[in-house]
């Protein structure tokens, strides 16, 4: 479900994609974010308190749909970064001011632009798959990509899949 989540946002982007083969009686708390895309636009209230593996995707996809607010966001510190800190630096980039409190962030409706630098990874694979969806509809680099390796090693070929241009580079 947690990988599901990336793929299944480029729809939200304007792609279409289709995710199947997810475990309808999982235990997952990450299934709900099914549920939250269909949210989206709306901008939402979100408690992520139970899947805070969503937190990045969330962050990247209330970006482009017009603003969210992510409830319960603690553990978000704990993970391979700190990635609500993380997202807001990265999407800071793209033109989008987020505002991240102890317990929540807000991600407001902001008109996205290219990056004028490179996105950093923060060698976390979830913020780096957050970014991608993004980055593919306005194009740019992300530092620190192999981080995707961690739970999802062909990341870039499935995206690639999906008709998304990418090219790796070896550091």
């Amino acid at each position: 479900w947690s990988n599901g989540a990336f793929l299944d946002g480029f729809s939200l982007l304007g792609g279409d994609v289709t995710v199947t083969g997810l475990d309808g009686e999982s235990l997952q708390g990450d299934k709900i974010y099914r549920e939250y895309y269909k949210r989206l636009g709306e901008n939402p209230t979100l408690d992520i308190s139970q899947c805070p593996d969503l937190g990045p995707v969330l962050m990247a996809l209330a970006a482009a749909t017009g603003g969210a607010t992510l409830t319960g966001t603690k553990r978000l510190r704990i993970k391979e970064s700190d990635r609500g800190a993380a997202m807001a630096e990265e999407l800071k980039k793209l033109g989008v001011e987020c505002r991240v409190e102890e317990d929540s962030i807000f991600v407001p409706a902001a008109k996205m632009m290219a990056p004028t630098e490179a996105l950093y990874g923060h060698n976390d694979h979830r913020v780096v798959m957050a970014l991608s969806l993004l980055l593919s509809k306005l194009g740019g680099t992300i530092e620190g990509a192999q981080a995707v390796s961690k739970s999802f090693p062909n990341f870039f070929e499935a995206i690639r899949s999906l008709g998304v241009e990418v090219e790796l580079y070896e550091d």
